[in-house]
C-alpha cells in the first residue's frame, strides 16, 4: 500500500524556468540535498541520483510533459520505489508547483517524515527560483 502526501508551493518564475530546475542535474544539486537527478526525459527511460559520484537511488521516468508534468519512481535500494508527481501551472506573477510522493505506508507513519524530508526540497527549489537568473 502507499500513502500519499500533497506538498504546493509559490515561486515567482515562469514554468518554463521551473521545468529547468527540476530537470537538469546541476540545478537539482542546488535544491535537492546535493543530489544530481540525470535521465534521458522521456517515459520509460533509467534516471540516477548521484551524490559526490555515488550513485544514491535509481529509478525511472513515467511521464513527461514539459513545462507542466514530470513523474518519476525512485528506489533507494532499500525496497518499493516512492512515485512524484510534479505538477507546474503558470499563474499571475508565477507559478503553482504541486508534488505528490507516493510512498510505501510503515509502521507509525503520521506523515510527518514525509514533510520533514519534502518541505525542506520545496523551499530549497523556492530558493533557487527566488535568486536572480545569471546571465
Amino acid at each position: 500500500m502507499l500513502s500519499t502526501h500533497r506538498f504546493r508551493s509559490f515561486v515567482a518564475a515562469p514554468p518554463e524556468r521551473v521545468w529547468a530546475a527540476l530537470t537538469e542535474g546541476e540545478q537539482t544539486a542546488r535544491w535537492l540535498r546535493g543530489l544530481v537527478l540525470d535521465a534521458e526525459w522521456r517515459p520509460g527511460a533509467p534516471l540516477t541520483l548521484t551524490q559526490g559520484g555515488v550513485v544514491a537511488a535509481r529509478g525511472e521516468v513515467l511521464d513527461v510533459t514539459p513545462p507542466r508534468r514530470l513523474a518519476l519512481a525512485v528506489d533507494g535500494g532499500h525496497g518499493p520505489a516512492t512515485y512524484l508527481t510534479w505538477e507546474i501551472r503558470a499563474t499571475d506573477g508565477g507559478t503553482i508547483v504541486h508534488l505528490d510522493v507516493d510512498e510505501p505506508i510503515e509502521a507509525g507513519d503520521d506523515g510527518k517524515e514525509a514533510e520533514d524530508v519534502w518541505l525542506p526540497v520545496l523551499a530549497g527549489l523556492q530558493a533557487l527560483l527566488a535568486a536572480p537568473v545569471a546571465t
